[in-house]
């Protein structure tokens, strides 16, 4: 089943990046200009190295990291990032139950597939402490997916990606954030008065699914569903897992039913990622317990909590 999900993923991904709409162009593109010589944080908008109308706005590892891809025609390398992402996904999940293959029905998958996005390999590098390198490719999330079970092997992994970049790219980290600069649109939802609500994850405090929620909540990041893949997640349950995704779709429909011609399609679906998509998710985190093992230093603080903020210490579970 996962190698089936992941042939019909890369697939899809492969259809559509002929159009205009694919963010896998950026990084390819980018890798295949390294590879040259060529810097892909300077090159001209609109030009024959460059033929796409907005500037590299991803980091130096996401760059590295495609660099085995950038030998192979576009549609091929999108359908084996995304395929091999997919179906290495999938055979993670459902080694815990075949009712998490209810994520792969997520919009937040669906979109991610559609556009060629990293989101699938950070759920991956959050699930498997090895595969943790590749959150260093999209930072913003990949911080709060790692925080969500916090692994020294996963983040040293990505710290030492990051480094390597630093070294073999020494000027990088600058222009990046100089791109970044022109970037727009991109709100960390916690700091926003759309998303300020988030913020009752906190009586949850000691769980780790809270601390997934809150950490994606508060980095910068596109309202476009596939950046929320890591929030399916904290499905524990067929039940829970069926509310979110079912939750989601009714949320994508409905954005997508509305859209007129001339909307912004991707400012437009801001608000039904936040009720859609971090609502059930907020939900879910309500419905746990109090309850996460802390460092002795931190217990000591929590110790001077009121009794209803406390919490207790207990055993994480597994994935």
């Amino acid at each position: 089943m996962a190698v089936l999900l992941g042939i019909a993923a890369g697939l899809f991904a492969a259809w559509n990046v002929l159009g205009d709409s694919s963010d896998f162009r950026f990084w390819w593109q980018a890798s295949r200009l390294w590879m040259d010589g060529v810097d892909p944080y300077l090159v001209a908008l609109s030009s024959a190295q460059w033929p796409l109308s907005d500037p590299l706005f991803y980091p130096g590892p996401a760059v590295l990291l495609s660099v085995p891809l950038g030998w192979l025609p576009l549609p091929v390398a999108v359908a084996v990032f995304i395929g091999s992402t997919s179906c290495a996904l999938a055979w993670v999940l459902s080694a815990s139950g075949w009712w998490r293959l209810w994520f792969f029905a997520s919009p937040a998958f669906i979109m991610a597939v559609e556009i060629g996005q990293w989101s699938p390999a950070i759920c991956l590098a959050a699930a498997v402490p090895a595969l943790g390198w590749m959150a260093a490719a999209k930072p913003n999330l990949g911080a709060a997916a790692l925080l969500w079970r916090p692994s020294p092997l996963a983040i040293g992994l990505a710290i030492a990606v990051a480094l390597l970049s630093v070294l073999l790219m020494p000027q990088w980290p600058g222009e990046w954030m100089a791109n970044l600069a022109k970037l727009e649109k991109h709100p960390a939802p916690l700091f926003t008065p759309a998303g300020c609500w988030l913020l009752v994850a906190l009586v949850r405090w000691r769980h780790a699914d809270a601390r997934l929620l809150l950490a994606m909540a508060a980095v910068p990041q596109l309202l476009f569903f596939a950046d929320q893949l890591p929030l399916y997640l904290l499905a524990r349950s067929r039940r829970e897992a069926s509310f979110q995704v079912t939750a989601g779709l009714v949320a994508y429909v409905i954005w997508f039913a509305l859209l007129r011609d001339a909307d912004l399609y991707v400012l437009e679906a801001a608000p039904y990622v936040l009720v859609g998509v971090y609502g059930p998710a907020l939900l879910l985190v309500l419905s746990r317990r109090n309850e996460g093992d802390l460092p002795p230093w931190l217990e000591r603080v929590a110790a001077r909590f009121p009794a209803v903020l406390r919490g207790r210490p207990s055993i994480a579970g597994s994935l």
